[in-house]
């Protein structure tokens, strides 16, 4: 049958370029071929990203990690050894990760399960397209690094000193880097799992973003910070003390310092810093849609992820948070300083941490790699859209994206314009008209 609908739709493809063609759940999903019409999935199928043109494990690799790859090949950079920290500092400072940046998981949800417990937990850093984890005691670190076609690549680089030190690609991570938290394509978790005394998962959440409550994130985590009367699942493991979280949900939060749990003389610094949690949980979500959107429209198929892309870039469904928010170290303050910022100063990773992540409601990441090298068509509908939203009357916030105008003012509307305008490279055209109230 659809052998019949797909030899009729080729005879008729002037009138039906624009039609699509839904997938029966049971039939597997395959590349098309270019005069093929698109196929409509849902959501939550899987993507088949090792046939070409994405060639998950194949081809030419754009990502940061590759690319320092090639200079260490080359010769023209060589990396340092040190006796306490390997070659942690040293890749740190190459791919430009700030050590401050450093959060602290002791569940056994990572490589390295032997190793990692609440006395010694894994360590991870990262920056807008990067996250490096590391133990102590383990033989390699561990590095993830976000290729624009490709998704996520995992890395290997060895503990040990070498006259030539090179990261080794590593797929093992795919049999749960590819699974339904990281919506079927190669790509990044955060979990939250309350753990017993050993870090073993009991119980929690599989997939943490902005969208989800306070509440019910960071278990498994180390947390410094301060967060007013909000409460959250870190710093709490072993039955004694989520007994008593429960009846004292306030238990070991605000805390400033972690070291009645954990040696911290172990790690380049003392903490896991609340702020660096709250971009990580943003980050990690909004890359794995990314990548869902770019693989969909290199493999002509299409589910609605780019409508769910769109809601999670303005924040749409942000849980509320109530502050003031700050962390203990200077994360806040390097994170701000990335910024790409206007005319008038204004960035859109200016913080807000009182009832919100952020002061301008639209994701950094549009400023990302992952995000301006995607296939141009999708990024070009994505950004059409997110301009639509800023300029949308009150009926239309209502009606099509059910947003009251009062919690998405359009004087912040009319901002997030004015500073993408100035700031993202290959601005559309359409972006610099002036919005409708200007």
């Amino acid at each position: 049958m659809i052998t019949r609908c797909i030899a009729l739709c080729l005879l008729m493809s002037s009138l039906l370029v624009n039609m699509t063609a839904r997938l029966s759940a049971h039939e597997p999903l395959v590349a098309l071929k270019p005069h093929e019409m698109v196929k409509e999935i849902e959501f939550r199928d899987p993507i088949p990203y090792g046939l070409k043109p994405v060639e998950y494990g194949l081809g030419e690799l754009t990502d940061p990690v590759s690319m320092l790859n090639q200079k260490l090949s080359a010769g023209t950079l060589n990396l340092q050894h040190d006796s306490e920290w390997g070659y942690l500092r040293e890749v740190l400072k190459y791919l430009k990760i700030p050590e401050s940046s450093q959060l602290m998981v002791y569940s056994k949800t990572a490589l390295n399960p032997r190793l990692i417990k609440p006395t010694n937990p894994r360590v991870v850093y990262f920056n807008d397209d990067l996250y490096l984890g590391w133990v102590p005691g383990a033989t390699a670190m561990e590095l993830a690094s976000v290729d624009p076609l490709k998704g996520t690549i995992f890395f290997e680089l060895q503990a040990k000193p070498t006259a030539k030190p090179q990261f080794i690609r590593s797929d093992r991570c795919l049999s749960c880097h590819a699974g339904g938290s990281s919506l079927r394509v190669p790509g990044l978790l955060v979990r939250s799992f309350l753990t017993d005394l050993h870090g073993r998962p009991i119980s929690g959440y599989s997939q943490i973003s902005h969208d989800k409550p306070l509440e019910k994130r960071w278990g498994g985590w180390y947390v410094t910070g301060t967060h007013g009367e909000m409460v959250h699942l870190g710093n709490v493991f072993g039955k004694e003390a989520i007994e008593e979280s429960k009846a004292n949900p306030a238990y070991l939060t605000n805390l400033k310092q972690i070291d009645q749990f954990v040696d911290t003389s172990k790690y380049l610094n003392p903490h896991s810093d609340l702020v660096a949690h709250l971009i990580l949980d943003h980050q990690v979500h909004g890359h794995n849609l990314i990548t869902r959107v770019s693989m969909e429209e290199q493999l002509r198929l299409k589910s609605d992820v780019e409508d769910r892309l769109l809601r999670y870039l303005l924040f749409l469904d942000e849980a509320e948070l109530a502050g003031p928010l700050k962390g203990t170290t200077t994360y806040q303050s390097w994170f701000e300083e990335q910024g790409k910022r206007d005319s008038l100063g204004r960035s859109l990773k200016d913080f807000d941490l009182k009832t919100r992540l952020f002061r301008h409601r639209l994701s950094y990441l549009i400023y990302t790699d992952s995000f301006n090298k995607m296939p141009p068509s999708a990024r070009l509908r994505i950004l059409r859209e997110i301009y639509a939203f800023m300029n949308a009357t009150d009926s239309e916030l209502k009606q099509e994206w059910d947003v009251s105008p009062e919690d998405f003012p359009l004087q912040e509307r009319q901002a997030i314009v004015q500073i993408v305008a100035g700031t993202l490279p290959d601005c559309p055209e359409f972006w610099k008209t002036p919005t409708r109230a200007e």
